[in-house]
C-alpha cells in the first residue's frame, strides 16, 4: 500500500490500516527508525466515549481505601475499659 508525505511532513495512513490496528484521530506515536524503515508504534491508552465506560475502573483501590478507613473506624470506636469507667 502507497501513501505520499505532504509539505508539511504528514503522512494518511489508510482507512483501512487504522481500522485494522484501531488507531483513530488523536492518537498518540512512538516512531522508531530502523535502518531505512520507520515503524510507528501507537501508544495505547484507555478512552472513554460515555460515563459508563468508566464504571469498574479503581475499584480495587477504592475497596482497599474503604476497607482501610472501616479498620481505622472500628479502632477509634474500641476504647479501654478504664476510659470508660473514669
Amino acid at each position: 500500500m502507497k501513501t505520499l508525505l505532504s509539505e508539511r511532513g504528514q503522512v494518511v495512513i489508510p482507512k483501512k490500516i487504522r481500522e485494522t490496528v484501531h488507531i483513530e484521530k488523536g492518537d498518540e506515536f512512538e516512531i522508531e527508525v530502523i535502518g531505512e524503515t520507520i515503524v510507528l508504534k501507537p501508544i495505547k491508552r484507555f478512552k472513554a466515549h460515555k460515563w459508563q465506560d468508566y464504571i469498574g475502573i479503581g475499584e480495587g483501590i477504592v475497596d482497599s481505601f474503604l476497607k482501610e478507613k472501616r479498620k481505622e473506624k472500628e479502632q477509634e470506636d474500641v476504647y479501654p475499659i478504664d476510659t470508660l469507667l473514669s
